[in-house]
């Protein structure tokens, strides 16, 4: 059977929207017979490893996630038309700078694109989150997108540029405001205090902070642009191609201090990382098109019920304080399985206490809401009693009479 690699899917004109998927098509389409392999459009709810680039060989049933791991599959584990066309053949010296390089890409691009396409709140909004709900099927828009929006701006902490989500500056900010409030001091409404605008204020985040953005990508670019890619092995090339393709990335993109940066002071950079994308998938600039897709819906982690178990993964996240017990739970539970998958033996699993504490904390909640809704609210009168009113229906045979008397008139 043909091996299946589950990647984001594409975007940005390029065959996926994240560097490692790019990396790992890459690869596959230049060792591999299209006949030999799938490449399934989807996300890391989908597979068991819950992380893309996923390859899954049906030979002997595993999968493994990560570019650098699936590379080390395919070279012990090869398919029939399996050749790395590197050549000359590496010798230990270029095999050790190859893995060398793939690392420092993996560990200091990523947070550059993160904070490119990520963290800028403008960015994000006018192509990243456009492009999350074209790739994934209704409804994982709804919930997908903004956690993986969290998990990369963790990549990109350490940088200190968080100001660049103006969200999360606004959001400070009325927190700021709300606190001022409570503790008694006046709010005077921004309008009345702030003068003619300055530049500094209606400068964007990005160009205010463009010097120490430049820096930031100086220091990374200045490694990667001296290095000879060509003469490097195959992973290693797939490797810059696939981050630096999202770091040049400008159609569409309302702050491209990345791109621009890297388009302009590392042209050598930016040609080999061209030309070798024209090479590997062929003339046009989508050919990667060609290429053997297969529709997640007919695969086994397809659609239908299992789209809407993942939907509902993504909402429990959100749940305050339950969400929080559901992350921790579901991290080990990956955990757990990825050891499994490597045929490591786990013992007993906690999945019914958790889920019979979740049951009773819901439970207690839905009760407590019930109870307070029964309450009286604040103001009302606790008791209230009022003399029935007597009716002559009440006085027996002399009430019957007096009715029928009342009737008669």
């Amino acid at each position: 059977m043909a091996l299946q690699l589950y990647v984001w899917g594409p975007a940005f004109g390029l065959p996926s929207i994240d560097a490692e998927c790019i990396a790992a098509i890459a690869y596959l389409a230049q060792t591999t017979s299209k006949a030999d392999y799938q490449l399934i459009q989807s996300s890391p709810s989908a597979v068991p490893t819950h992380h893309l680039p996923a390859l899954h060989d049906p030979s002997n049933r595993t999968w493994i996630s990560g570019y650098t791991s699936i590379l080390r599959h395919l070279q012990t584990h090869p398919p029939p038309s399996f050749h790395d066309a590197t050549f000359p053949p590496p010798t230990p010296t270029i095999q050790a700078d190859s893995k060398a390089y793939t690392t420092f890409l993996s560990a200091n691009a990523t947070p550059l694109i993160a904070l490119y396409l990520y963290v800028s709140s403008a960015n994000w909004a006018a192509s990243t989150r456009p492009a999350y709900s074209k790739i994934l099927p209704m409804p994982l828009p709804w919930t997908e997108p903004a956690q993986l929006r969290q998990t990369m701006s963790a990549r990109a902490e350490h940088l200190g540029m968080s100001s660049l989500d103006t969200d999360v500056e606004t959001e400070k900010e009325e927190q700021e405001a709300d606190a001022a409030r409570r503790a008694g001091w006046i709010s005077i409404p921004a309008s009345l205090t702030r003068g003619p605008s300055t530049v500094g204020e209606v400068m964007t985040p990005e160009e205010k902070r463009r010097i120490k953005l430049e820096g930031l990508a100086k220091d990374v670019l200045d490694v990667i642009g001296e290095v000879e890619w060509a003469k490097l092995t195959m992973g290693a090339r797939c490797a810059v191609l696939g981050w630096v393709s999202l770091m040049i990335v400008d159609e569409g993109v309302p702050r491209r201090w990345l791109a621009e940066v890297t388009r302009q002071k590392y042209t050598g950079l930016v040609e080999f990382v061209e030309d070798y994308g024209r090479e590997t998938f062929g003339p046009g600039p989508r050919g990667w098109e060609s290429l053997p897709w297969v529709d997640e819906g007919t695969e086994a982690h397809g659609l239908g019920l299992k789209l809407y178990q993942r939907l509902g993964h993504g909402v429990m996240y959100e749940v305050p304080w339950i969400g929080e017990v559901w992350r921790r739970w579901w991290a080990e539970k990956r955990r757990r399985q990825v050891l499994e998958y490597k045929g490591v033996k786990q013992g007993p699993s906690w999945d019914r206490l958790v889920f019979a504490g979740l049951g009773i904390t819901a439970l207690t909640m839905g009760a407590a809401i019930w109870y307070w809704q029964t309450l009286p609210r604040f103001g009302a009168l606790v008791q209230r009693w009022d003399q029935p009113v007597l009716a002559v229906g009440g006085l027996g045979a002399a009430g019957a009479f007096l009715s029928s008397m009342f009737d008669e008139l």
